[in-house]
């Protein structure tokens, strides 16, 4: 995977992940406080992974593949917290 592949997986998967956080803000005034303790951590994920999806372009091609792993991993969590926030609506 070249890095022009990597941007574009990570800006399409940020894209995803602000859909569906967009998506679960305007219905967080329905949650129970558990979803709401869960939906901060989450929130706090979603800044550190935004920021580091953002620098995946800058890094050397080299060591961007881990970056990007490391990335896909942290969208998998802020996706799987996000549909369990979702299911507890």
């Amino acid at each position: 995977m070249n890095i022009e592949q990597m941007v574009e997986r990570s800006e399409k998967m940020l894209k995803e992940l602000k859909k569906e956080r967009d998506d679960l803000k305007l219905q967080l005034h329905l949650l129970n406080m558990d979803a709401k303790e869960e939906w901060n951590e989450l929130e706090n994920k979603y800044e550190i992974f935004k920021a580091k999806a953002s620098i995946v372009a800058d890094v050397a091609e080299d060591s961007a593949g881990d970056v990007a792993e490391a990335l896909k991993l942290v969208g998998e969590e802020l996706s799987e917290g996000y549909k369990r926030i979702r299911r507890s609506i």
